[in-house]
């Protein structure tokens, strides 16, 4: 049978391939978009929807400041020198695709809004942005997608709340701001069950634009087609082999092909040969399809890969109660009345930092006293004010207790005796807190100290918004696992999105984006939507590279 051909082949339907996949059918190319599951979307879908994008037109006409040198100052502060993977090429390539990337979705009928005060999770440093850069998509009604609709991957959460929403929507049993934005979202999921919509907000409300507007380009865009392997000719990648539907295919590229299909999150052979152990595909919020073939197929090619060993960390307290992926615990930890410790009660790390340093700060005091899991300590004052995962203010349910996961006690000894903490350190460490509390300042780890720490905090406290004692029983402990919303390593790429080998010469016909691709910023995350922005944005260059 005779190869399918096509101008650009796509491997994967995250935001990074599908908007590839748009950019290349304007640019008058014919591409194929493939996804190995029968859902389109990605972990893009069950992701926050965010991007950033520094310099953004939607600051520009809000006023917000910022610039070009100001965005590549803030990438550099992270990027390693040697880092073949983050070069100052591709930097300054990203940060001049954006304008283009807020155009073309703009153009096709994307409604774009800015989350003001979302701000980068380092706004501290040269560079750093404290009002934000991230953009986020209005809430969507997957029904405008007809029959797809049912391939669609729908989100993992039950509100339609867009990612800049919950700082104010956790504050719904302490402030007006809170109470008004619940009404607001409650009133949104009421509106769209009486007139028969689906909504679908965050990554999924940016994935079903992104998928509508690709269907309504005639897009060539299959499901269950998974990639085996890459097809070369005198060491140019000119296709694939796929197994669509069940049985084996060959599609040629006569421009090139995009591999944009995550990383190797639910691959644990992998990950205990690249990371560091305590390691497992159990804590991770990618999608099921993050399983690492893409990476081993572009590393059989010749590609250098880059950062193998780190992921986009976070924490995640077990429950089997809440959803799958909705166990995320990261907000909660900015808050007032609670601070994360090890084993020996004592603490080691600012809470409020970006999830990507609060687990990273897991593993290296798990080198010291066991972190891996640690726990979140907080009193009643936390439980009757904020939500905690999905856990209303002033609960906390019986089955999460009954797993084990959850403790409870009267005193704070009693608390750590029953989560194996050392009951002196534990004593201490709430003792120090306390008297740091009451005059607002965390004079060890600096909880507080910068926009982002305060961006979750709860508005209602002052002088530090995230800070306030523990001292009112019963006392509560979280077992905190360290987690992963992907991993971060893959192959090296160069400014226009091409795979390069160890050598730094570039693969011809091969392109890479999102979390199979090394990051631009090495191991940082470097503010809301660093991932998903990059990945949108090397789509683009990539296809674009291909349609030149």
């Amino acid at each position: 049978m005779a190869a399918t051909e096509c101008d650009v082949l796509i491997i994967g339907s995250g935001i990074g391939g599908i908007t590839a996949t748009i950019q290349a059918k304007l640019a008058g190319l014919e591409p194929i978009l493939c996804e190995k599951l029968p859902l389109i979307g990605g972990s893009s879908a069950l992701s926050g929807g965010v991007l950033w994008l520094p310099n953004n037109q939607l600051m520009q006409r809000e006023g917000v400041a910022d610039s070009r040198e100001a965005a590549l100052t803030y990438i550099a502060n992270f990027a390693p020198a040697d880092d073949p993977g983050s070069t100052l090429a591709r930097r300054e390539a990203f940060v001049d695709a954006v304008a283009p990337l807020v155009e073309l979705y703009e153009s096709q009928g994307v409604p774009l809004l800015r989350c003001d005060g979302y701000s980068d999770y380092y706004d501290t440093l040269p560079g750093g942005n404290a009002r934000g850069r991230a953009l986020e998509a209005a809430v969507y009604d997957a029904n405008r997608l007809g029959a797809w609709k049912d391939k669609f991957r729908p989100q993992n959460f039950p509100v339609p709340a867009r990612a800049s929403e919950p700082a104010k929507l956790m504050l719904m049993n302490v402030s007006w701001a809170g109470k008004m934005k619940a009404a607001e979202v409650g009133w949104r999921a009421v509106w769209g069950k009486l007139t028969g919509k689906s909504l679908r907000s965050a990554g999924a409300a940016l994935q079903g634009r992104l998928l509508e507007i690709a269907l309504r380009l005639d897009c060539d865009i299959r499901v269950n087609a998974g990639l085996l392997d890459l097809d070369q000719e005198g060491g140019k990648v000119v296709g694939a082999r796929l197994k669509i539907d069940g049985r084996e295919e060959h599609i040629r590229a006569r421009r090139g092909v995009l591999v944009s299909a995550g990383g190797f999150a639910r691959n644990t052979a992998m990950r205990q040969q690249y990371q560091k152990a305590p390691i497992s595909d159990k804590w991770t919020h990618s999608n099921e399809g993050e399983t690492g073939e893409a990476i081993q197929a572009m590393t059989g090619a010749g590609a250098a890969l880059g950062w193998m060993d780190e992921s986009w960390w976070t924490t995640s307290v077990e429950n089997t109660a809440i959803p799958v992926g909705s166990n995320q615990i990261i907000p909660e930890l900015h808050k007032p009345h609670v601070v994360v410790v090890g084993a020996d009660g004592q603490r080691f790390v600012n809470e409020a930092q970006s999830y990507m340093e609060v687990g990273r700060a897991c593993y290296a005091r798990n080198e010291v006293t066991k972190a891996i899991p640690a726990w979140a300590v907080m009193d009643q004052q936390h439980r009757k004010r904020y939500v905690f995962g999905y856990a209303m203010p002033g609960k906390m349910p019986e089955e999460w207790i009954a797993q084990g996961n959850i403790k409870v006690a009267d005193t704070i000894e009693g608390l750590a005796a029953k989560c194996g903490i050392d009951p002196a350190g534990l004593v201490a460490t709430v003792g120090r807190w306390n008297a740091m509390s009451a005059k607002g300042v965390d004079e060890d780890f600096g909880k507080g100290s910068s926009a982002y720490n305060r961006y979750y905090g709860d508005t209602t406290i002052s002088p530090n918004p995230c800070m306030g004692t523990i001292e009112k029983g019963p006392f509560w402990a979280a077992l905190l696992h360290v987690g992963d919303v992907g991993t971060c390593g893959g192959a090296v790429t160069d400014e226009h999105a091409r795979v390069k080998r160890p050598d730094g010469s570039v693969i011809e016909g091969l392109y890479a984006a999102g979390n199979c691709a090394s990051p631009l910023a090495g191991p940082y995350y470097v503010a809301s939507g660093h991932s998903i922005g990059c990945s949108a944005v090397f789509g683009m260059i990539a296809a674009q590279h291909m349609a030149s």
